[in-house]
């Protein structure tokens, strides 16, 4: 929204960038239909209900019951491949921080 606006308080309305946008939105959007209800209380605005024909909430995904459709087996290897660029970052600093210290021990 905010590059949108400045794109337009620029007067660059017929940019290729503003086309390009107008695309990425148009495409995005194409299934964002539905009704939202809304709770306003004192200044403030609560989603108390939401639905829409397509939701990809599934219950059945979302819950962890006998009957759920998510295999949680699958869960193990979802972490372990998830957390590979982390644990390699970690890898890499610990090593720098062990030749930080041997070059500093060096020193004396």
């Amino acid at each position: 929204a905010q590059k949108y606006s400045e794109l337009v308080y620029d007067g660059l309305w017929h940019s290729p960038l503003r086309q390009a946008l107008d695309g990425f939105v148009n495409q995005t959007q194409r299934f964002v239909s539905g009704e939202v209800k809304l709770k306003l209380y004192k200044g403030n605005c609560t989603v108390v209900g939401r639905k829409s024909p397509y939701s990809l909430y599934e219950k059945k995904l979302a819950t962890y019951s006998e009957e759920d459709t998510f295999d949680q087996k699958t869960s193990q290897g979802f972490i372990h491949i998830w957390s590979l660029p982390l644990r390699t970052i970690s890898k890499t600093q610990r090593r720098e921080e062990a030749f930080l210290i041997y070059e500093w021990d060096k020193s004396d």
